[in-house]
């Protein structure tokens, strides 16, 4: 026994529900709509009017969302981290600033510079604030920021070649949907003098290019009937005597009584 191949609209039915689950979309009352219309072959021309393109939900592209929130929480701490030089020298300086007064204090007449007491630190200040670490750090922190900002600038470009190419496959998803229930519901629109001439005009012109081809292979075959060797007359065997040679005519008898 063959077997039976489902209903055009039972095969749409299947494919919208493919794209309602491939993409998450339920729930949207024009599929869902549309959905109930097929099953119970109820108000179908209703639909059929609808353009599929405006109405068919716009699915979000999420493959790249998880890098795209690593790279959004990369380029915080990066903006944080842009300051942190600037605080911790500044830090620094205030640390510097009260261990200088207090070695003026202890000192008095054997003052050094401030640069000199900042790098050295003369036993008042810690080794953490003298201005050799503090630049090392500096040095770190700002190398650290160069690093993110270029994992940024790659990681948020990939994120966004994602974003493009899975939406480009979602509106061909979308495209091909809306095509087939367009093609699906064309003949369930309701009868009207648009639609009548609409379907009037698709017959004529179906008619029209049948005909053409039907003249176009007429004239194929006709051509291709040219080509084709005519059969050679075959001679009987009556033909290889000729009657048309010359015999002596018999001799006339003489009758008995001359």
């Amino acid at each position: 026994m063959a077997i039976r191949k489902p209903a055009p609209l039972t095969g749409l039915v299947e494919k919208i529900n493919a794209f309602t689950s491939s993409y998450r979309v339920d729930g949207d009352p024009y599929l869902d709509g549309l959905r109930e219309a097929i099953e119970s072959k109820k108000n179908l021309h209703i639909w059929a009017e609808l353009d599929p393109l405006d109405y068919l939900p716009h699915p979000e592209a999420k493959a790249h969302q998880s890098r795209s929130r690593l790279v959004r929480i990369i380029t915080v701490i990066r903006n944080v981290l842009v300051f942190a030089p600037v605080a911790l020298t500044w830090a620094a300086v205030g640390q510097a600033t009260t261990g200088f007064s207090r070695y003026i204090d202890e000192n008095g007449a054997d003052v050094v510079n401030f640069l000199d007491f900042w790098q050295n630190g003369y036993g008042i200040l810690d080794d953490k604030w003298k201005i050799g670490e503090v630049a090392r750090l500096d040095f770190l922190m700002i190398m650290v920021v160069i690093i993110l900002t270029l994992y940024v600038s790659q990681a948020g470009h990939t994120a966004e070649k994602l974003r493009d190419t899975e939406e480009e496959a979602i509106d061909r998803e979308r495209i091909a949907l809306a095509l087939e229930i367009h093609a699906q519901l064309h003949d369930k629109r309701k009868i009207t003098n648009v639609t009548m001439n609409a379907s009037l005009a698709g017959s004529i012109s179906r008619l029209v290019s049948a005909t053409h081809n039907l003249e176009d292979a007429s004239k194929v075959l006709e051509k291709a009937s040219r080509k084709i060797p005519k059969p050679a007359t075959s001679s009987s065997f009556l033909d290889s005597f000729s009657f048309s040679d010359d015999y002596d005519a018999p001799k006339k008898r003489k009758s008995r009584g001359a």
